[in-house]
């Protein structure tokens, strides 16, 4: 045996190595912290948290629903202490990481033996990516001390059927989800497994419910509060129909990336409308006044298509930014309103718009994402456009026909056409309108634009705005424009000189806590319109997906990849290590399964990452909560190469 193989045999025979791997751990975390690390965002991090400990640490009200509460309340405790200071909760979090190899260590020792389980902590002391996030404000890092622990916690009580053991277990595994969501449902399936998995004791039953009412009571306060707020059963986050919505566009030739997929420009709506069904709809406004005179007071006054009695709304504020709430309405509703300021002093009020009750805002509530809400013609909007090309194609009937006369020669024509895209994208009255032409097929109508860009409408048009292919600036930025008819009509008026707007800035429930939920409802509407477009190009790309996120790929595409300095040699590097790590890795499972190791137990909470996100947008990020877990197999592989996990066999 050679010197090298006993000092490596002495290494992986001592238990002080664990802490030799936690001490590395801290140092690699440290120098990342304070000297360089490999990713481009410093320590403010990623996903605003910075921002969100803030406003926390400041006594405000957490303001979102689309990211969960644990980090960002991590983060503000540390503020709370060190005022603000951004590398304190940076090595809270790197000390708290450099315990992962010894969580891993006690973990790995009972199921494979005690060389293993100091292999695995090694690897994690030195390789682990969570290190790398540890030097910047993510959640990963955080997440998978939680997730280790818990795991640690699950297995021991899996096999001394502790119920104190089990309890904590089970706190840790409802805090996880608070930090990286698609966490949520690991606790049944582990749950599941603990009953199924040998005689069928009523202890084991106990235990299993004692553990799930302990992660049900960690996610209640969270649950409850995103309820009281937006009346959905909320218990992490709304950010997953987004995540859905650019999954299923990465699909196709769009595989590596969604970026350059033609049905983005689909992502926001031509219409102002909110899909929360007989949910108060928040209106807010900022207050303007008027030259020489003192602020006035502010009305919001509304009706529907269902009830046009007007009803007058108070703001909740005097000064600054105007809030009023109206009242929840049902389905397929047009609500309609205008602002109205009158001074105290006397004098004529002052509406906005300027023609207040003749050409009012208009907004909708419905949940049809795709389709035409305005179903009295109140607005100018793509679909206008797509009716004025099917009549001037197909002779189809053309509804308002009188207001699509926008040139007002007495019929619907070409130049309606060329006025109602000047009219959408923003041409002033004064002007030509923009050169377009329309070229008919038997199957499909196609308006070009100046610019190169083509709005092509199909001749079997169901109505939903997913049919239309838009490509190019000018068509794409078409998708999402309307404009009130009465103001295009208002705009060819003579200019009124000293108009006095009482508010600016109209905002239809901009409020998080009602325009998170719709855009989870919006996102996930349009992924699934995606999915049944091309069910068998997402079902492949999901399969595809499986194993690349555990793989770094990055790229010199801005649009595709973060850029920053050394960005090449950083995602050369990564892709590097994570290829072979991940080919290791298997070769690992394969060992343990063929020797039946109950080290396989593992590859549960490790399959059960990719299998609950394949299906959205992720990247190799969205795996380092199981990377411990992996190190374990190609730790294993790397034994059984050196031929040093005899004494392991022994053990067991």
């Amino acid at each position: 045996m050679t010197a090298v193989r006993q000092a490596l045999v002495r290494v992986l025979d001592s238990r002080s190595s664990v802490y030799a791997a936690c001490g590395l751990s801290l140092a690699l975390g440290l120098a990342f912290v304070f000297v360089w690390a490999p990713h481009p965002w410093g320590w403010a991090g990623i996903d605003y948290y910075h921002v969100l400990a803030q406003e926390l640490a400041r006594g405000e009200p957490f303001s979102t629903t689309d990211v969960p509460w644990g980090y960002a309340y991590f983060v503000a405790f540390w503020y709370w202490l060190s005022g603000e200071t951004l590398w304190v909760p940076l090595v809270a979090q790197v000390v708290a990481n450099a315990a992962v190899p010894l969580l891993l260590y006690h973990l790995v020792a009972p199921l494979g033996g005690h060389r293993t389980a100091v292999m695995s902590a090694l690897l994690a002391g030195v390789l682990s990516f969570n290190t790398v996030y540890a030097s910047t404000q993510a959640s990963d890092a955080i997440c998978t001390v939680l997730f280790t622990a818990a795991l640690l916690l699950f297995a021991r009580g899996f096999r001394s059927h502790s119920a104190v053991t089990f309890a904590v277990a089970g706190l840790l595994s409802g805090l996880a989800p608070q930090f990286r969501p698609n966490l949520i449902l690991l606790p049944g399936l582990a749950a599941a497994v603990y009953v199924a998995y040998g005689p069928r004791s009523p202890e084991r039953w106990r235990n299993a419910v004692l553990y799930l009412a302990v992660v049900a009571v960690a996610l209640a306060p969270w649950t409850i509060r995103n309820y009281r707020l937006t009346g959905l059963v909320l218990p992490t986050s709304t950010h997953g129909g987004q995540q859905l919505w650019y999954g299923s566009l990465q699909t196709g030739p769009h595989l590596e990336s969604q970026s350059y997929n033609p049905r983005r420009v689909f992502e926001f709506a031509g219409f102002g409308y909110t899909s929360l069904i007989e949910t108060s709809i928040v209106i807010s406004a900022d207050a303007t006044g008027c030259i020489g005179r003192d602020m006035p007071v502010v009305e919001l006054i509304y009706w529907t298509d269902r009830n046009p009695q007007k009803q007058r709304r108070a703001s909740r504020a005097t000064t600054g930014r105007l809030e009023f709430e109206l009242p929840g309405q049902p389905a397929d509703t047009a609500v309609y309103y205008y602002f109205e300021g009158r001074w105290t002093d006397g004098g004529a009020t002052v509406a906005t718009p300027l023609q207040g009750e003749a050409a009012p805002y208009v907004t909708f509530v419905s949940s049809d994402h795709l389709g035409d809400l305005d179903r009295h013609g109140d607005l100018l909007d793509l679909f206008d456009l797509v009716r004025l090309m099917r009549t001037l194609a197909w002779r189809e009937a053309l509804p308002y026909a009188d207001r699509l006369d926008l040139n007002g020669d007495g019929q619907t024509n070409q130049p309606d056409l060329a006025a109602a895209v000047a009219a959408l994208i923003g041409y002033v009255p004064q002007r030509e309108p923009p050169a377009v032409q329309l070229d008919v097929s038997a199957s499909r109508a196609m308006l070009k634009f100046p610019d190169g860009s083509t709005l092509s409408v199909p001749r079997t048009f169901t109505g939903r705005i997913t049919d239309l292919e838009a490509i190019g600036e000018l068509a794409g930025n078409l998708v999402s424009k309307s404009r009130s008819f009465a103001a295009i009509v208002a705009a060819r008026a003579p200019s009124v000189p000293h108009v006095c707007h009482v508010v600016d800035d109209v905002r239809v429930n901009d409020v998080y806590y009602r325009k998170e939920p719709h855009r989870l409802n919006r996102y996930t509407a349009l992924a699934f319109d995606n999915i049944g477009r091309a069910p068998v190009d997402f079902a492949m790309a999901s399969a595809y997906r499986l194993f690349r996120m555990f793989i770094i790929r990055g790229t010199d595409d801005i649009s595709t990849a973060q850029q920053f300095s050394s960005s090449r040699l950083a995602y050369g590097a990564g892709q590097a290590l994570s290829t072979l790590y991940f080919v290791v890795f298997l070769c690992g499972v394969v060992i343990a399964c063929r020797r039946r190791s109950a080290l396989v137990g593992l590859l549960l909470p490790i399959a059960y990452v990719p299998l609950t996100i394949c299906f959205v947008l992720t990247n190799m990020r969205y795996t380092v909560t199981v990377q411990p877990l992996m190190f374990v197999f190609v730790g294993l592989a790397l034994l059984v190469w050196l031929r040093l996990d005899r004494a392991d066999d022994d053990e067991r």
